[in-house]
């Protein structure tokens, strides 16, 4: 449980480092941090469910997608402001950098094995976004049609 908390502030410290990188506004730099401690405390829970890489990323990123639309529009900011943040404790820095140390080193087990999990990230992440635009769009689009 120590270790989950750990992981949770430091995920939530390096969103903040990015919200500043990006110069997000002080009004959505909150926000923006939210969404970086959502994503890895859903990654968390997931993960401890499933022991699925894949989903773990999907749905993290698919959580966070529908975080940075509802911000969007409670705070009236375009909603990569808290989308770029959030998925910033998801990306692979780790696993790329270990497939391409093996990769260097000639170490064919261990660069296949670090290519997959690199890919299942990527692969989690973009897919967990991809389908909540998806519903996001369509649930807009109904919305629209009834009003």
């Amino acid at each position: 449980m120590k270790e989950a908390i750990v992981q949770i502030l430091t995920a939530t410290a390096g969103t903040l480092g990015f919200v500043i990188y990006f110069r997000v506004s002080e009004k959505n730099a909150l926000a923006a941090m939210l969404g970086g401690a959502l994503s890895w405390i859903i990654y968390l829970l997931v993960f401890h469910f499933t022991d699925n890489i894949f989903i773990s990323n999907f749905a993290a990123a698919a959580i966070v997608y529908f975080w940075s639309e509802i911000m969007a529009r409670v705070l009236k900011a375009p909603s990569n402001i808290y989308l770029v943040p959030g998925i910033i404790p998801l990306l692979p820095g780790g696993a790329i950098y270990y497939t391409a140390k093996a990769l260097v080193l000639g170490n064919n087990a261990q660069f296949s094995e670090n290519g997959i999990k690199t890919l299942l990230i990527t692969f989690g992440m973009a897919a967990g976004m991809v389908c909540a635009a998806v519903i996001a769009y369509y649930f807009n689009r109904t919305k629209k049609r009834k009003a």
